[in-house]
Protein backbone atom coordinates (compact mmCIF):
# COMPACT_ATOMS: atom_id res chain seq x y z
CA UNK A 1 0.00 0.00 0.00
CA UNK A 2 1.26 3.52 -0.80
CA UNK A 3 2.14 5.47 2.32
CA UNK A 4 1.07 9.13 2.64
CA UNK A 5 3.84 11.61 1.82
CA UNK A 6 5.90 12.97 4.67
CA UNK A 7 6.71 16.62 5.35
CA UNK A 8 10.16 16.03 3.87
CA UNK A 9 8.54 14.63 0.71
CA UNK A 10 6.34 17.72 0.46
CA UNK A 11 9.24 20.13 0.81
CA UNK A 12 11.49 18.18 -1.53
CA UNK A 13 8.77 18.22 -4.17
CA UNK A 14 8.34 21.97 -3.75
CA UNK A 15 12.05 22.53 -4.37
CA UNK A 16 12.00 20.27 -7.42
CA UNK A 17 8.96 22.07 -8.77
CA UNK A 18 10.69 25.45 -8.61
CA UNK A 19 13.60 24.11 -10.62
CA UNK A 20 11.28 22.39 -13.10
CA UNK A 21 9.35 25.62 -13.66
CA UNK A 22 12.56 27.38 -14.61
CA UNK A 23 13.77 24.63 -16.99
CA UNK A 24 10.77 22.55 -18.06
CA UNK A 25 12.58 20.14 -20.37
CA UNK A 26 14.90 17.42 -19.10
CA UNK A 27 15.00 18.95 -15.63
CA UNK A 28 11.20 18.76 -15.39
CA UNK A 29 11.34 15.09 -16.33
CA UNK A 30 13.94 14.45 -13.60
CA UNK A 31 11.80 16.30 -11.06
CA UNK A 32 8.78 14.29 -12.21
CA UNK A 33 10.64 11.01 -11.73
CA UNK A 34 12.07 12.05 -8.35
CA UNK A 35 8.62 12.86 -6.95
CA UNK A 36 7.06 9.54 -7.82
CA UNK A 37 6.24 10.28 -11.45
CA UNK A 38 3.93 7.78 -13.03
CA UNK A 39 2.94 6.19 -9.72
CA UNK A 40 0.67 9.14 -8.86
CA UNK A 41 -3.07 9.28 -9.41
CA UNK A 42 -4.75 11.21 -12.18
CA UNK A 43 -5.90 14.77 -11.54
CA UNK A 44 -8.79 16.78 -12.97
CA UNK A 45 -8.64 20.59 -12.77
CA UNK A 46 -12.03 22.22 -13.42
CA UNK A 47 -11.93 25.95 -14.20
CA UNK A 48 -15.17 27.93 -14.47
CA UNK A 49 -15.08 31.20 -16.43
CA UNK A 50 -17.89 33.12 -14.78
CA UNK A 51 -19.86 35.69 -16.72
CA UNK A 52 -20.38 34.00 -20.08
CA UNK A 53 -17.07 33.99 -21.94
CA UNK A 54 -17.29 34.85 -25.65
CA UNK A 55 -16.20 31.70 -27.53
CA UNK A 56 -15.81 33.59 -30.82
CA UNK A 57 -13.13 35.76 -29.23
CA UNK A 58 -11.23 32.72 -27.93
CA UNK A 59 -11.39 30.34 -30.90
CA UNK A 60 -11.89 32.91 -33.63
CA UNK A 61 -13.73 31.68 -36.77
CA UNK A 62 -11.66 33.89 -39.05
CA UNK A 63 -12.31 31.56 -42.00
CA UNK A 64 -16.10 31.89 -41.79
CA UNK A 65 -17.44 34.32 -44.40
CA UNK A 66 -20.06 35.71 -41.99
CA UNK A 67 -17.63 36.46 -39.13
CA UNK A 68 -16.41 39.87 -40.25
CA UNK A 69 -19.90 41.05 -41.22
CA UNK A 70 -21.27 40.17 -37.77
CA UNK A 71 -18.41 41.85 -35.93
CA UNK A 72 -17.18 44.89 -37.85
CA UNK A 73 -15.12 46.26 -34.93
CA UNK A 74 -14.41 43.09 -32.93
CA UNK A 75 -13.32 40.90 -35.85
CA UNK A 76 -9.62 40.07 -36.22
CA UNK A 77 -7.40 38.82 -39.04
CA UNK A 78 -4.01 37.14 -39.24
CA UNK A 79 -2.52 40.62 -39.59
CA UNK A 80 -3.82 41.32 -36.07
CA UNK A 81 -1.82 38.38 -34.73
CA UNK A 82 -4.38 35.58 -34.88
CA UNK A 83 -2.78 32.15 -34.53
CA UNK A 84 -4.38 29.85 -37.14
CA UNK A 85 -5.33 26.35 -36.03
CA UNK A 86 -7.02 25.24 -39.26
CA UNK A 87 -8.84 26.84 -42.19
CA UNK A 88 -11.71 28.08 -40.01
CA UNK A 89 -10.44 28.69 -36.47
CA UNK A 90 -7.57 30.63 -34.95
CA UNK A 91 -6.48 31.42 -31.41
CA UNK A 92 -6.87 34.95 -30.08
CA UNK A 93 -3.42 36.62 -30.16
CA UNK A 94 -3.33 36.66 -26.35
CA UNK A 95 -3.53 32.85 -26.42
CA UNK A 96 -0.48 32.35 -28.63
CA UNK A 97 1.12 30.33 -25.83
CA UNK A 98 -1.54 27.65 -26.45
CA UNK A 99 -0.27 26.94 -29.98
CA UNK A 100 2.42 24.66 -28.57
CA UNK A 101 -0.26 22.73 -26.67
CA UNK A 102 -2.21 22.41 -29.90
CA UNK A 103 0.82 21.18 -31.81
CA UNK A 104 1.57 18.61 -29.10
CA UNK A 105 -1.99 17.27 -29.21
CA UNK A 106 -2.84 18.51 -25.70
CA UNK A 107 -5.43 21.18 -26.60
CA UNK A 108 -8.95 20.08 -27.55
CA UNK A 109 -11.57 22.83 -28.04
CA UNK A 110 -15.21 21.73 -28.18
CA UNK A 111 -17.17 24.39 -30.09
CA UNK A 112 -20.91 24.97 -29.77
CA UNK A 113 -20.92 23.29 -26.37
CA UNK A 114 -23.23 24.36 -23.58
CA UNK A 115 -26.54 23.88 -21.85
CA UNK A 116 -29.73 23.08 -23.78
CA UNK A 117 -31.73 25.23 -21.34
CA UNK A 118 -32.71 28.60 -22.90
CA UNK A 119 -32.00 30.74 -19.82
CA UNK A 120 -29.83 33.81 -20.22
CA UNK A 121 -29.55 34.30 -16.46
CA UNK A 122 -25.99 34.02 -15.17
CA UNK A 123 -27.04 32.56 -11.85
CA UNK A 124 -29.44 29.95 -13.21
CA UNK A 125 -27.09 28.91 -16.00
CA UNK A 126 -24.13 28.58 -13.62
CA UNK A 127 -26.12 26.59 -11.07
CA UNK A 128 -27.48 24.18 -13.65
CA UNK A 129 -24.09 23.61 -15.25
CA UNK A 130 -22.32 23.04 -11.92
CA UNK A 131 -25.08 20.81 -10.59
CA UNK A 132 -25.27 19.25 -14.08
CA UNK A 133 -29.07 19.31 -14.07
CA UNK A 134 -30.43 22.06 -16.36
CA UNK A 135 -33.81 23.34 -15.21
CA UNK A 136 -33.96 21.08 -12.13
CA UNK A 137 -33.83 23.15 -8.95
CA UNK A 138 -34.07 20.08 -6.70
CA UNK A 139 -30.49 18.94 -7.41
CA UNK A 140 -28.16 20.53 -4.87
CA UNK A 141 -25.02 18.41 -5.11
CA UNK A 142 -22.36 19.38 -7.61
CA UNK A 143 -21.32 17.04 -10.41
CA UNK A 144 -17.78 16.73 -9.06
CA UNK A 145 -19.00 16.16 -5.52
CA UNK A 146 -21.28 13.39 -6.79
CA UNK A 147 -18.25 11.72 -8.32
CA UNK A 148 -16.23 12.13 -5.10
CA UNK A 149 -19.08 10.72 -3.01
CA UNK A 150 -19.57 7.72 -5.29
CA UNK A 151 -15.87 6.83 -5.24
CA UNK A 152 -15.03 7.67 -1.61
CA UNK A 153 -12.67 5.35 0.29
CA UNK A 154 -11.69 5.29 3.94
CA UNK A 155 -8.01 5.91 3.22
CA UNK A 156 -8.43 8.78 0.74
CA UNK A 157 -5.94 11.61 0.98
CA UNK A 158 -7.04 14.72 2.83
CA UNK A 159 -5.92 16.56 -0.31
CA UNK A 160 -8.05 14.46 -2.62
CA UNK A 161 -10.33 17.38 -3.49
CA UNK A 162 -9.49 21.08 -3.30
CA UNK A 163 -11.34 24.29 -4.02
CA UNK A 164 -8.52 26.70 -4.76
CA UNK A 165 -10.48 29.55 -3.14
CA UNK A 166 -12.44 30.26 0.03
CA UNK A 167 -15.90 29.77 -1.46
CA UNK A 168 -16.57 26.28 -2.76
CA UNK A 169 -17.70 26.23 -6.40
CA UNK A 170 -21.12 24.64 -6.65
CA UNK A 171 -19.62 21.77 -8.61
CA UNK A 172 -17.79 20.73 -5.42
CA UNK A 173 -20.57 21.27 -2.90
CA UNK A 174 -22.34 18.31 -1.37
CA UNK A 175 -21.84 15.34 0.92
CA UNK A 176 -18.14 14.79 0.28
CA UNK A 177 -15.94 17.21 2.31
CA UNK A 178 -13.71 19.38 0.12
CA UNK A 179 -10.83 21.49 1.37
CA UNK A 180 -11.42 25.18 0.60
CA UNK A 181 -8.09 27.00 0.48
CA UNK A 182 -7.79 30.59 1.73
CA UNK A 183 -5.65 33.12 -0.05
CA UNK A 184 -1.97 33.78 0.54
CA UNK A 185 -0.96 30.32 1.72
CA UNK A 186 2.08 30.68 -0.55
CA UNK A 187 3.22 33.82 1.25
CA UNK A 188 5.53 34.31 4.22
CA UNK A 189 2.66 35.47 6.40
CA UNK A 190 0.59 32.35 5.68
CA UNK A 191 0.79 31.36 9.35
CA UNK A 192 -1.01 34.54 10.32
CA UNK A 193 -3.64 33.85 7.67
CA UNK A 194 -4.25 30.44 9.19
CA UNK A 195 -4.41 31.85 12.70
CA UNK A 196 -7.24 34.10 11.56
CA UNK A 197 -8.98 31.55 9.37
CA UNK A 198 -11.14 30.16 12.16
CA UNK A 199 -12.89 33.53 12.32
CA UNK A 200 -12.96 34.15 8.60
CA UNK A 201 -14.60 32.36 5.72
CA UNK A 202 -14.71 34.82 2.84
CA UNK A 203 -17.04 34.86 -0.12
CA UNK A 204 -14.22 34.34 -2.57
CA UNK A 205 -15.03 37.48 -4.57
CA UNK A 206 -11.60 39.00 -4.06
CA UNK A 207 -9.98 35.97 -5.67
CA UNK A 208 -11.57 36.76 -9.00
CA UNK A 209 -9.91 38.90 -11.65
CA UNK A 210 -13.39 40.35 -12.25
CA UNK A 211 -16.89 40.15 -10.74
CA UNK A 212 -17.45 36.62 -9.49
CA UNK A 213 -21.24 36.24 -9.82
CA UNK A 214 -20.73 33.25 -7.53
CA UNK A 215 -21.71 34.52 -4.11
CA UNK A 216 -24.46 33.06 -1.90
CA UNK A 217 -28.01 33.29 -3.29
CA UNK A 218 -31.11 33.94 -1.23
CA UNK A 219 -32.15 30.31 -1.73
CA UNK A 220 -28.66 28.87 -1.25
CA UNK A 221 -28.88 25.89 1.07
CA UNK A 222 -25.93 23.96 -0.38
CA UNK A 223 -23.71 24.29 2.67
CA UNK A 224 -20.98 26.73 1.70
CA UNK A 225 -19.16 26.27 5.00
CA UNK A 226 -20.45 22.90 6.09
CA UNK A 227 -19.24 21.03 3.01
CA UNK A 228 -15.74 22.50 3.23
CA UNK A 229 -13.13 20.60 5.21
CA UNK A 230 -11.82 23.45 7.36
CA UNK A 231 -9.04 22.06 9.54
CA UNK A 232 -6.13 24.29 10.36
CA UNK A 233 -3.86 21.25 10.61
CA UNK A 234 -4.64 20.24 7.04
CA UNK A 235 -4.20 23.78 5.80
CA UNK A 236 -0.84 24.01 7.50
CA UNK A 237 0.24 20.85 5.70
CA UNK A 238 -1.02 22.38 2.49
CA UNK A 239 1.06 25.47 3.17
CA UNK A 240 4.14 23.27 3.56
CA UNK A 241 3.65 22.14 -0.02
CA UNK A 242 3.04 25.52 -1.63
CA UNK A 243 4.96 27.81 0.74
CA UNK A 244 8.06 29.64 -0.33
CA UNK A 245 9.73 29.71 3.04
CA UNK A 246 12.53 27.66 4.58
CA UNK A 247 12.80 24.10 3.23
CA UNK A 248 14.86 22.85 6.13
CA UNK A 249 18.51 21.83 6.39
CA UNK A 250 21.44 23.30 8.28
CA UNK A 251 22.00 26.43 6.28
CA UNK A 252 22.66 29.99 7.24
CA UNK A 253 19.94 32.62 7.26
CA UNK A 254 21.65 34.21 4.29
CA UNK A 255 21.56 30.97 2.31
CA UNK A 256 17.91 30.39 3.17
CA UNK A 257 17.05 33.97 2.15
CA UNK A 258 18.90 33.58 -1.15
CA UNK A 259 17.09 30.28 -1.75
CA UNK A 260 13.70 31.91 -1.14
CA UNK A 261 14.51 34.78 -3.48
CA UNK A 262 15.65 32.40 -6.22
CA UNK A 263 12.48 30.32 -5.86
CA UNK A 264 10.29 33.41 -6.11
CA UNK A 265 12.17 34.64 -9.18
CA UNK A 266 11.96 31.24 -10.91
CA UNK A 267 8.25 30.94 -10.21
CA UNK A 268 7.58 34.48 -11.40
CA UNK A 269 9.32 33.75 -14.69
CA UNK A 270 7.04 30.78 -15.33
CA UNK A 271 3.61 31.92 -14.09
CA UNK A 272 1.89 35.31 -14.48
CA UNK A 273 2.07 37.36 -11.30
CA UNK A 274 -1.71 37.40 -10.94
CA UNK A 275 -4.13 35.76 -8.55
CA UNK A 276 -5.06 33.19 -11.15
CA UNK A 277 -1.42 32.57 -12.04
CA UNK A 278 -0.46 32.05 -8.42
CA UNK A 279 -3.35 29.66 -7.89
CA UNK A 280 -2.36 27.58 -10.90
CA UNK A 281 1.18 27.47 -9.55
CA UNK A 282 -0.09 26.22 -6.21
CA UNK A 283 -2.11 23.48 -7.90
CA UNK A 284 0.98 22.37 -9.81
CA UNK A 285 2.98 22.13 -6.60
CA UNK A 286 0.39 19.94 -4.91
CA UNK A 287 0.29 17.64 -7.94
CA UNK A 288 4.08 17.42 -7.99
CA UNK A 289 4.12 16.57 -4.29
CA UNK A 290 2.13 13.37 -4.90
CA UNK A 291 -0.27 14.36 -2.13
CA UNK A 292 -3.17 12.41 -3.65
CA UNK A 293 -4.81 15.35 -5.42
CA UNK A 294 -7.60 14.11 -7.68
CA UNK A 295 -10.08 16.95 -8.23
CA UNK A 296 -9.57 20.73 -8.14
CA UNK A 297 -12.12 23.49 -8.66
CA UNK A 298 -11.23 27.09 -9.45
CA UNK A 299 -13.27 30.11 -10.57
CA UNK A 300 -12.17 32.95 -12.82
CA UNK A 301 -14.68 35.79 -12.93
CA UNK A 302 -15.29 38.86 -15.04
CA UNK A 303 -16.28 37.47 -18.47
CA UNK A 304 -19.55 39.41 -18.87
CA UNK A 305 -18.34 41.71 -21.64
CA UNK A 306 -21.30 43.89 -22.58
CA UNK A 307 -18.90 46.82 -23.04
CA UNK A 308 -15.26 47.21 -24.06
CA UNK A 309 -14.79 43.53 -24.86
CA UNK A 310 -12.43 44.58 -27.62
CA UNK A 311 -10.48 42.61 -30.17
CA UNK A 312 -6.69 42.62 -29.72
CA UNK A 313 -7.16 45.27 -27.03
CA UNK A 314 -9.86 45.48 -24.39
CA UNK A 315 -11.07 43.74 -21.28
CA UNK A 316 -11.24 40.27 -22.74
CA UNK A 317 -7.78 40.46 -24.28
CA UNK A 318 -6.41 41.42 -20.87
CA UNK A 319 -7.98 38.39 -19.21
CA UNK A 320 -6.94 36.04 -22.00
CA UNK A 321 -3.42 37.40 -21.61
CA UNK A 322 -3.52 36.12 -18.03
CA UNK A 323 -5.51 32.90 -18.52
CA UNK A 324 -3.53 31.60 -21.48
CA UNK A 325 0.02 32.03 -20.16
CA UNK A 326 -0.97 30.72 -16.71
CA UNK A 327 -2.33 27.49 -18.17
CA UNK A 328 0.62 27.14 -20.55
CA UNK A 329 3.03 27.62 -17.62
CA UNK A 330 1.10 25.01 -15.64
CA UNK A 331 1.50 22.48 -18.45
CA UNK A 332 5.22 23.24 -18.85
CA UNK A 333 5.82 22.99 -15.12
CA UNK A 334 4.23 19.56 -14.90
CA UNK A 335 6.11 18.23 -17.92
CA UNK A 336 5.35 14.49 -18.42
CA UNK A 337 2.96 14.68 -15.46
CA UNK A 338 0.47 16.31 -17.84
CA UNK A 339 -0.15 12.81 -19.17
CA UNK A 340 -1.99 12.19 -15.89
CA UNK A 341 -3.46 15.67 -15.51
CA UNK A 342 -6.43 17.15 -17.38
CA UNK A 343 -7.86 20.67 -17.37
CA UNK A 344 -11.45 21.37 -18.38
CA UNK A 345 -12.67 24.94 -18.89
CA UNK A 346 -16.31 25.92 -19.13
CA UNK A 347 -18.56 28.98 -18.94
CA UNK A 348 -22.30 29.22 -18.33
CA UNK A 349 -23.17 30.32 -21.88
CA UNK A 350 -21.70 32.08 -24.89
CA UNK A 351 -22.34 35.53 -26.35
CA UNK A 352 -24.32 36.93 -29.26
CA UNK A 353 -22.69 36.40 -32.63
CA UNK A 354 -23.28 40.03 -33.58
CA UNK A 355 -21.51 42.69 -31.57
CA UNK A 356 -23.55 45.37 -29.81
CA UNK A 357 -23.07 49.13 -29.98
CA UNK A 358 -20.73 49.27 -26.98
CA UNK A 359 -17.73 47.36 -28.32
CA UNK A 360 -19.08 44.24 -26.65
CA UNK A 361 -21.52 41.36 -26.90
CA UNK A 362 -24.63 40.30 -25.01
CA UNK A 363 -25.79 37.09 -23.34
CA UNK A 364 -25.96 34.22 -25.79
CA UNK A 365 -26.59 30.49 -25.86
CA UNK A 366 -23.99 28.08 -27.23
CA UNK A 367 -20.43 28.53 -26.04
CA UNK A 368 -17.30 26.41 -25.99
CA UNK A 369 -15.55 24.04 -23.64
CA UNK A 370 -11.84 23.27 -23.59
CA UNK A 371 -10.10 20.06 -22.55
CA UNK A 372 -6.32 20.17 -22.10
CA UNK A 373 -3.92 17.41 -21.14
CA UNK A 374 -3.81 13.74 -20.45
CA UNK A 375 -5.34 11.34 -22.95
CA UNK A 376 -7.28 13.93 -24.91
CA UNK A 377 -7.10 13.86 -28.70
CA UNK A 378 -5.99 17.42 -29.15
CA UNK A 379 -4.75 19.32 -32.14
CA UNK A 380 -8.22 19.26 -33.68
CA UNK A 381 -11.49 21.16 -33.25
CA UNK A 382 -14.26 19.06 -31.72
CA UNK A 383 -17.99 19.60 -31.87
CA UNK A 384 -20.51 20.24 -34.63
CA UNK A 385 -19.75 23.64 -36.18
CA UNK A 386 -22.53 24.87 -38.48
CA UNK A 387 -21.22 28.30 -39.38
CA UNK A 388 -22.43 31.82 -38.62
CA UNK A 389 -25.15 32.28 -41.23
CA UNK A 390 -28.38 33.50 -39.61
CA UNK A 391 -30.17 30.28 -40.60
CA UNK A 392 -27.62 28.25 -38.60
CA UNK A 393 -27.93 30.30 -35.40
CA UNK A 394 -30.08 29.69 -32.33
CA UNK A 395 -33.01 32.10 -32.46
CA UNK A 396 -31.20 33.79 -35.33
CA UNK A 397 -28.63 35.39 -32.99
CA UNK A 398 -26.55 32.87 -31.02
CA UNK A 399 -24.41 29.81 -31.54
CA UNK A 400 -26.51 26.67 -31.16
CA UNK A 401 -25.72 24.02 -28.58
CA UNK A 402 -24.68 20.99 -30.61
CA UNK A 403 -22.75 19.32 -27.76
CA UNK A 404 -24.40 19.12 -24.35
CA UNK A 405 -21.96 20.16 -21.61
CA UNK A 406 -22.82 16.95 -19.73
CA UNK A 407 -21.42 14.92 -22.60
CA UNK A 408 -18.03 16.56 -22.04
CA UNK A 409 -18.27 16.18 -18.26
CA UNK A 410 -19.11 12.50 -18.67
CA UNK A 411 -16.23 11.98 -21.10
CA UNK A 412 -13.80 13.58 -18.65
CA UNK A 413 -15.03 11.50 -15.70
CA UNK A 414 -14.90 8.26 -17.68
CA UNK A 415 -11.66 8.76 -19.59
CA UNK A 416 -9.61 10.82 -17.14
CA UNK A 417 -10.72 9.46 -13.77
CA UNK A 418 -11.82 6.01 -14.94
CA UNK A 419 -15.31 6.46 -13.50
CA UNK A 420 -18.05 4.11 -14.62
CA UNK A 421 -21.06 6.43 -14.60
CA UNK A 422 -23.96 4.95 -12.62
CA UNK A 423 -27.47 5.25 -13.93
CA UNK A 424 -28.96 8.61 -13.02
CA UNK A 425 -25.64 10.33 -12.35
CA UNK A 426 -26.89 13.12 -14.61
CA UNK A 427 -30.53 13.44 -13.53
CA UNK A 428 -32.88 12.87 -16.43
CA UNK A 429 -30.08 12.68 -18.99
CA UNK A 430 -28.02 9.95 -20.62
CA UNK A 431 -24.73 11.34 -21.93
CA UNK A 432 -23.70 10.74 -25.50
CA UNK A 433 -20.09 10.13 -26.59
CA UNK A 434 -18.15 13.14 -27.87
CA UNK A 435 -16.61 11.75 -31.02
CA UNK A 436 -12.84 11.29 -30.87
CA UNK A 437 -12.38 13.53 -27.82
CA UNK A 438 -10.40 10.78 -26.03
Amino acid sequence: MTHPPTRRDFLKAGALFAAAAAAPGALARRAFAATGGGAGNKTLVSIFLRGGADPLNVFVPYGDDDYHAARPTLAMTEEDGLVPLDDVFALHPALASWKELWDEGLLAPVVCAGSPHPTRSHFDAQDWMEFAAPGDRTVRQGWLNRYLTATATADASEFRALAMQELLPRSLRGDYPVLAVPQNLDRRRAGKTLDLFDDFYGDGSDLMEGPSMAGPRDDDDTGVVESGRMTIETLRRFQEIVGKGDRGGRRSARERRRDRERTVAESASAFPNSRFGRRMEMIAKVIQADAGLEVVGLDYGGWDDHTNEGATDGRMADRLGDLGPAIAAFCRALGPRMERTTIVLMSEFGRTVRENGNDGTDHGHGGAMVVIGGGVRGGRIHGDWRGLASSALYQGRDLPVTTDFRDVQAAVLENVLGFDLPKGFFPGYKPRPVAKLF
